[in-house]
């Protein structure tokens, strides 16, 4: 396992109109994202289309992601490099050909 340094656990937010959200992670990095640019408004996302429950969003004290009520949430490293423009690297597992 490696350590980037990144920790895209979400801290703090503040919504900024329309679907743009300011977001603070807990490695210290802040920026802004627009949520319909990152999730197509429908599905589990659709009634974030209503701009009264779009408000309701807040942190989830378990997993630091933001979430709303019905359960829809921002993947957490999708929301990172959107809102910080920084690449998360992430490590890729692969099969030891004699465990095969």
């Amino acid at each position: 396992m490696f350590d980037d340094g990144i920790n895209e656990d979400v801290v703090s937010f503040r919504l900024l109109g329309g679907y743009r959200v300011a977001v603070w992670f807990k490695d210290g990095a802040f920026g802004e994202v627009d949520i319909s640019e990152i999730v197509t408004l429908r599905g589990v996302f659709e009634p974030l289309s209503n701009p009264a429950f779009f408000r309701r969003v807040s942190i989830n004290p378990e997993t630091f992601v933001l979430q709303w009520p019905n359960g829809a949430d921002i993947d957490p490293e999708i929301l990172y490099t959107k809102a910080t423009g920084k690449q998360i690297e992430t490590e890729v597992w692969q099969e030891d050909e004699a465990e095969v």
